[in-house]
């Protein structure tokens, strides 16, 4: 189990990050044409986000974080319900970093930041 509010590192392929609920296996989600403009798609208990570039990422989650990154090129909102104790977040084929969220409905932003070395993703859960 990770802890919230550090930084963890994720490798990114298939520019996207994938944000669920329940077993460590991870929904397969499609991408619509929709989705590919929007940035995000939903599937079945998760969401994927489009992410900048492939490769390493650092990756920190906070709860009810009144405060957003300093350094933002793009804020993604989505609800997300989930009724299990954690959460979980990978790419494909990428290792699955898990976090203990209560069960409940959020709101899920995604802060995306662009860095020349190393692309930050912030994702913050806000009850409703």
């Amino acid at each position: 189990m990770n802890d919230l509010n550090q930084t963890y590192s994720l490798s990114i392929s298939y520019h996207q990050i994938t944000v669920y609920a329940g077993s460590e296996v991870p929904p397969v989600i499609d991408w619509s044409d929709d989705a590919i403009h929007q940035g995000f798609a939903t599937g079945d208990q998760g969401v994927s986000f489009e992410a900048i570039n492939n490769g390493k990422a650092s990756i920190i989650v906070t709860l009810n974080s009144k405060e957003p990154p300093v350094s933002v090129h793009r804020a993604i909102t989505v609800p997300f319900t989930h009724s299990s104790d954690q959460i979980h977040m990978t790419s494909v084929m990428a290792q699955v970093l898990s976090f203990s969220i209560p069960k409940g409905d959020y709101q899920l932003t995604c802060y995306t930041s662009h860095h020349p070395d190393q692309d930050l993703y912030y994702f913050n859960f806000q009850t409703e």
